[in-house]
């Protein structure tokens, strides 16, 4: 990446300040405070400039290749424009790096040499007084994991190492992918050395443990074997197993955190920096390591960012780092790999959680490895002595696929390197398929044979993971279990054929295989299925001053359901302002709404409250949050009161503010299962303009409703300006959620009637109603438990999400209780939204939760969060069925206990149900794309794009 001025440089800067312990802040002060400094700031300032101040600026390269790179930058592609702005003329210079800048890394993340596998607390520089009482404090729980911290040493290859390891469980260790990339190459079903520079014997690997600065001595262990490295699609990493006949094997492996670490922690990155080719200024690498390169360091610092998919971290690294474990200070326990570091920019690590799952998939190989593992001799093997050696791999390997309903051998064969050793028993006969008869696969049969096909297809680069499940046939989930085998696009045998390409076997362990298209889950690398649950959290304090009771009163109400009548319904709610809009979003963009409201609050008469999940998805032609806030606060200025949503791991909800509610002067209020963006609010009228009549097609199936009811509206009001007061007292704290892009050309036979869609018209009518207002984390769980729990003879669920997977909390209980009523024999149907290939895990989970998924539908736009329970009583709102949803973030329900409002939604749903069919999973289409960059927020032509979290049912 090229860094075009040292506006980037100044806010890590900043970021390392804020993140940094009282202490080293005020070390930092008083460095940058003194009146002279020593001749090495001025010379790291001069270096500083040289790299990112004005003048022609080298590309920064990141450092995520071990030891082996290329070097410096690259011209400008063809056809680039000329340096310069958009009109040609000169860029003005950026303002010069300053001496403060260069003492925040120096003094705020300094580095440290390690002697006897203890840090030198004095080998840093001597302003760091700080971070030398800070390690002289905690060096017994970083001391305790150096001697299990080594460089990766290599023989004939063209540099002596490439990168660091640890051991992470008996034996063995890990690092990155592509370090190991650099020696290890597939070979059939596993892996293996690649041929060195010789081109005649393969590369050789150890793990030194020791190679310290002025220390002679070294700790060398052979590796014995590549277990697995990590494709593409997954973390940057690798695992390598240790050479059992080595008394080193048996060293201390380091110890895990449990939990997701937190932002601004101290941690220290210990590793083997390789000298400083890869830096664009070498006087300025000199400056930061002291001319020491390719030892064992500990670079100090903070934890910058965290995230599910990524963690960044401020410690100094250089290429030879790569692999390093990132350590909390405090306790000794490793929170991430490092992969990546841009110089003074970038440091990047995978999270734990990540590894852990990758860590999973690694012990699997070792526990089903389907051949057999010898050392060759011929040359000397390890690393050590005159030859070179290598490991020989024998995988006998059988795989018979089913033609016209016989079993035919397609392929069998043995990959080697060296001379070939006898066979053994392996897995020639783990793809048979059983005896005519066999009793149908056990879930314990079923999730060995997983294990087995694991370790089999490990190496398969159209694999992408391997799980259990059912087979489905012609789109429908049968009753059979099978290995589930996730591949990015389906492909027939012929085409597989034609490509020379070996088709996936038909059976496992006598248990029946089934080809799909990969879930953003297998995508994720989240069906290993032993990875730790998330957590959720909320720091909401209850509200007894603002009491949700259930309540009988005399209201005009008005029932409507989108896209049949959204915006001509809220349109005239918003125009009739005269005083006050309160308004709580999750997303808020839609061209008519933004106008619409901007129109209702146009004199300076009127007042706007609003609080905002800042962020999300941007549909085509839609306003971003941003934007939608900023038209506001230019036309109302201190009449608008407004506050970004307190969100996230240091917010008060766990996940999103994803309430739907508005109060229009504080006398009457809207509530929907809807947002305010073009999909839940379009600008269309199917029930009057003919030109809209595949609307329903187009657009999201929601719900909503219209109270003009006093009471009511201000206890909603009252709810949400106190969240807006709340939100601002918080920590900030924006979501920058990864979207998913999944395929929106959803096939209509397989979704809905091809007839043309029904439209229905608003209920309008004012008379008593029974209403429970509900609202998350207040009461929800507490409320419709007995609600579901009431039904007597049929409950009607249609939700965004249907979550049975990833269940925590009192969640469990709501499925529970559904899941009861549908064993005593009620009708219990559910529709929830499809999401293309992940359509085959929510109706399999449903499955191994319990559920009739013969009673399972799914539905193109469903976006409705409601139930109805004996055409009596009915739920609308905002809350999806997820644990979060129900329990930690912030939504708005009413149940109305009223049989006249129930049969209106009741007659929509049993419209949505007939039209939409059976559940069928269309596995044409292709995967879904995960995008993780806070400004992909444009899906590509074909897609939608749909937050991670409500993809995951999180």
């Amino acid at each position: 990446m090229t860094v075009a001025d040292s506006q980037r440089l100044r806010t890590i800067a900043k970021q390392i300040a804020d993140a940094s312990s009282p202490e080293v802040l005020a070390n930092i002060g008083e460095v940058q405070r003194q009146a002279e400094h020593s001749g090495w700031v001025a010379d790291a300032t001069k270096a500083m400039n040289a790299r990112y101040g004005p003048g022609p600026r080298a590309t920064a390269q990141p450092a995520e290749e071990g030891v082996e790179a290329a070097l410096g930058g690259a011209p400008p592609p063809p056809g680039a424009p000329p340096p310069g702005g958009a009109d040609g003329a000169p860029i003005p210079p950026p303002p010069p790096i300053t001496n403060d800048e260069t003492i925040v890394f120096a003094v705020g993340t300094p580095v440290f040499l390690v002697q006897n596998n203890a840090i030198d607390i004095n080998s840093a520089r001597a302003e760091a007084t700080a971070w030398r009482q800070i390690l002289t404090t905690n060096a017994p729980l970083l001391n305790r994991s150096m001697a299990s911290i080594g460089r990766i040493d290599v023989s004939n290859f063209d540099n002596p190492f490439v990168g660091t390891a640890w051991v992470i469980d008996d034996g063995l260790v890990v690092t990155n992918r592509h370090v190991a990339n650099l020696f290890a190459e597939t070979c059939g079903a596993d892996f293996t050395f690649k041929l060195g520079f010789d081109a005649r014997t393969p590369i050789g690997a150890d793990i030194d443990f020791l190679q310290e600065f002025g220390n002679a001595a070294s700790e060398p262990v052979a590796v014995e074997r590549v277990v697995w490295v990590a494709p593409e699609n997954l973390p940057d990493v690798a695992f390598l197993k240790l050479a059992q006949n080595s008394s080193s094997v048996g060293r201390m492996k380091l110890q895990l955190a449990p939990d997701t670490p937190r932002a601004k922690l101290p941690v220290a990155v210990v590793g083997y920096p390789a000298s400083g080719v890869r830096f664009s200024d070498q006087q300025l690498v000199n400056k930061i390591f002291g001319g020491v390169y390719d030892k064992k360091r500990v670079a100090v610092g903070n934890l910058l960012g965290v995230g599910g998919d990524n963690i960044t971290h401020s410690c100094a690294t250089l290429g030879g780092n790569s692999g390093s474990p990132v350590i909390d200070i405090g306790t000794g326990q490793v929170v991430a790999l490092h992969y990546r570091g841009i110089e003074f920019i970038e440091n990047d690590a995978v999270p734990m959680d990540q590894l852990k799952r990758c860590l999973a998939r690694a012990r699997g190989l070792l526990e089903h490895t389907g051949g057999f593992i010898r050392p060759d001799n011929s040359s000397g093997g390890g690393n050590s002595g005159s030859g070179r050696g290598g490991i020989t791999f024998m995988v006998p390997l059988r795989i018979t696929v089913e033609i016209d309903g016989a079993a035919s051998p397609m392929f069998g064969a043995a990959s080697s390197v060296g001379p070939t050793p006898t066979p053994t028993a392996g897995p020639a006969s783990t793809n048979a398929a059983p005896p005519a008869g066999s009793p149908p696969p056990a879930r314990e049969k079923t999730l060995a044979a997983v294990r087995t096909a694991r370790a089999l297809l490990a190496n398969r680069e159209d694999v992408v993971a391997v799980k259990p499940g059912y087979r489905f046939e012609n789109g429908e989930i049968t009753d059979e279990r099978a290995v589930v085998i996730a591949v990015k696009r389906k492909v027939d045998l012929s085409a597989l054929e034609s490509r020379g390409v070996i088709p996936l076997p038909s059976y496992i362990d006598g248990v029946r295989t089934d080809v799909t298209v990969a879930s953003t889950s297998d995508l994720m690398g989240l069906s290993v299925g032993d990875e730790a649950p998330p957590s959720w959290h909320t720091s909401y304090k209850p509200r007894p001053d603002l009491p949700l009771t259930r309540r009988k009163t005399s209201t005009k109400f008005t029932l409507h359901t989108g896209p049949d009548a959204s915006w001509p319904v809220l349109g005239p709610f918003l125009a009739a302002t005269t005083k006050s809009l309160v308004v709580a979003m999750y997303d808020f963009g839609a061209v008519n709404v933004v106008n619409g409201v901007l129109d209702a609050v146009k004199t300076k008469a009127e007042t706007m409250s609003l609080v905002l999940q800042m962020g999300g998805k941007v549909h085509a032609g839609d306003f971003t949050d941003y934007e939608a806030v900023d038209k506001i606060r230019d036309q109302k200025g201190s009449k608008f009161n407004f506050a970004p949503a307190s969100v996230g791991k240091t917010g008060i909800f766990d996940s999103a503010y994803h309430i739907k509610v508005a109060v229009r002067d504080r006398s009457a209020m809207w509530l929907s299962s809807g947002n305010w963006q073009s999909s839940n609010q379009p600008e269309v009228a199917p029930l009057t303009n003919p030109g809209d009549a595949n609307a329903l097609r187009l657009y999201n199936r929601e719900w909503h409703v219209v109270l003009e009811d006093k009471e009511l509206s201000q206890l909603y009001e009252a709810h949400i300006l106190r969240d807006l007061e709340e939100a601002k007292g918080a920590p900030e704290s924006v979501m920058d959620e990864p979207l998913v892009w999944v395929p929106a050309d959803l096939t209509f036979d397989t979704l809905e009637a091809a007839a043309k869609p029904r439209y229905f018209q608003p209920m309008t009518d004012t008379r008593e109603i029974d209403v429970q207002p509900i609202l998350t984390p207040d009461n929800y769980i507490d409320v419709v438990l007995p609600f579901v729990r009431s039904a007597k003879r049929t409950i009607f669920f249609q939700n965004q999400s249907f979550n049975t997977k990833t269940v925590g909390d009192n969640y469990c209980k709501l499925l529970d209780a559904l899941l009861a009523q549908q064993k005593a024999g009620l009708d219990v149907r559910v529709i929830f939204r499809s999401f293309g290939s992940d359509d085959r895990e929510t109706i399999s989970d449903a499955k191994d939760y319990g559920f009739d998924t013969g009673k399972i539908r799914k539905q193109k736009n469903c976006h409705t969060k409601g139930i109805i329970v004996d055409g009596e009583a009915v739920l609308i709102g905002s809350h999806n069925w997820t644990t979060a949803g129900t329990g930690f973030n912030r939504d708005a329900s009413l149940i109305f206990y009223d049989r006249g409002i129930a049969k209106f939604y009741e007659d929509i749903f049993l419209y949505d149900w007939d039209r939409i069919g059976p559940a069928k999973i269309d596995e044409s289409l292709p995967a879904p794309i995960i995008m993780t960059a806070a400004n992909d927020t444009t899906p590509h032509p074909g897609y939608v794009a749909v937050p991670l979290s409500v993809i995951l049912g999180r």
